[in-house]
């Protein structure tokens, strides 16, 4: 049955890309003398059908490998294991489908419209929820730690394992995804500003790849100089593990700067700061779950118990070295969540209203920077310069405060800024140009 629940994977996946193909399709849709497109009769019918068809199929799959690995537990068990799938599985397409019409398809029918607006982010809640009920109804029932990656030489490893031959680790495909949905959320404003796609291909190239050449230059020379800089370890030895968000943040701002300045200057700085800064947040909020899978970043010793509020399945794999931990990488992940919101939907609006362009950007700094202030001395991880647990890396501590303190004084630069180019009539109060 395992065979046969990966080709209902593949089907489901091969149903969603079609679905995406069909909604843009849409999109570019439109009937002359129309002024508004309303989706009606078959092409109503495709969409939906393709929807059910995705939830059904992943469903499916799910059962069956849930038969074929013996998991399905107890009734109440499976129940929840058919009823996450099926809201997941249907909640995913529903939520891209609406999120394109809604953003691109600017003549569609105004009730349609309506519905998108509000159907694309009620669809990821629903996911998530879809995601929690799914978990809860395999996690008695699997083995922990859970499977964090696979290596050609080794198979399925788990945890911190490291597989020999090449090594795909789910904490690497999870970077990339958040990176791709910086991409996405960045592109999506500055089509709205500009009307054009396309303007931030090149930067969030080398943002990317460059930052990742910080993140691990930051791990090797700064947080672990004893193992790298005397060739006890190589630091092109990234497989075995190492980067440092911190490093990789300061890289990427740098980076992103430079090349706004030399080859974007059309593009006032402050704006791409603005929209691309806090969505690194997201990013960084799902790369602690990568770190979650590797069983990093956690705290001090706690009690099942206490973990009350954590899904099953997060709470079984906290049990590390024989002992509960709690949970840093969680808390972290959830204090990113909120402060891209904040940022984005509440410092954002009210900044701009009154201080001009700069401030998201800024805050970005401030938040991360206080976030790492509060959260690395809970830090009880592993010290590979020291080989002991316990928290080891005061140079992120201090880099922290760096952050905070680089962040505030860019509030200051960026108000300076727009007060002047106010006065020289070249913005209005909101920071946009004056033609």
């Amino acid at each position: 049955m395992g065979i046969f629940a990966l080709i209902l994977l593949i089907l489901a996946l091969s149903t969603l890309g079609f679905f995406i193909f069909k909604v843009i399709k849409v999109v570019k849709n439109h009937v002359i003398g129309e002024e508004k497109y309303k989706i009606q009769g078959n092409e109503r019918l495709l969409l939906l059908g393709l929807v059910c068809g995705v939830a059904l199929l992943l469903t499916t799959a799910a059962v069956l490998s849930a038969i074929h690995f013996k998991n399905a537990g107890k009734w109440w068990e499976f129940l929840l294991l058919v009823l996450g799938t099926l809201i997941a599985g249907t909640a995913v397409p529903f939520s891209v489908g609406a999120f394109i019409l809604f953003y691109y398809k600017l003549d569609l029918d105004e009730k349609q419209r309506n519905i998108c607006k509000f159907a694309w982010p009620i669809s990821i809640i629903v996911f998530f929820l879809g995601l929690l009920l799914l978990t809860e109804g395999i996690a008695r029932n699997i083995e922990y730690p859970l499977v964090s990656g696979i290596a050609t030489g080794t198979g399925w490893t788990r945890g911190g394992e490291l597989g020999s031959g090449m090594h795909i680790k789910f904490y690497g495909i999870i970077i990339v995804t958040g990176a791709l949905i910086c991409y996405a959320i960045t592109d999506h404003e500055m089509y709205k500003k500009f009307k054009k796609h396309g303007l931030i291909d090149t930067l969030f190239i080398l943002v990317f790849l460059l930052g990742i050449v910080g993140a691990r230059l930051w791990y090797c020379l700064i947080l672990e100089p004893d193992i790298y800089l005397t060739g006890k370890a190589s630091i092109f030895a990234i497989m075995d593990g190492g980067l440092a968000i911190q490093g990789g943040a300061i890289f990427g701002f740098i980076v992103a700067i430079i090349y706004m300045l030399l080859f974007r200057r059309y593009i006032d700085l402050r704006f791409i700061l603005d929209v691309a800064a806090p969505t690194v947040l997201i990013a960084q909020a799902m790369g602690r779950w990568g770190n979650f899978f590797n069983q990093e970043v956690y705290g001090l010793v706690t009690t099942k118990e206490a973990l009350w509020y954590l899904p099953t399945i997060v709470k079984n794999n906290m049990f590390i070295n024989h002992e509960y931990r709690v949970p840093l990488f969680f808390i972290e992940s959830v204090i990113n969540l909120v402060g891209y919101f904040t940022i984005r939907y509440g410092i954002g609006k009210l900044c701009k209203a009154y201080k001009g362009l700069g401030f998201q950007g800024a805050s970005y700094l401030i938040w991360y920077g206080l976030t790492r202030v509060l959260l690395e001395p809970l830090r009880n991880g592993y010290t590979a310069s020291t080989k002991t647990e316990g928290f080891g890396y005061l140079q992120s501590y201090i880099t922290a405060f760096v952050m905070i303190g680089l962040g505030v004084a860019g509030c200051v630069a960026f108000y300076i800024v727009h007060k002047t180019r106010m006065k020289k009539g070249l913005e209005d109060k909101f920071g946009d140009k004056i033609i």
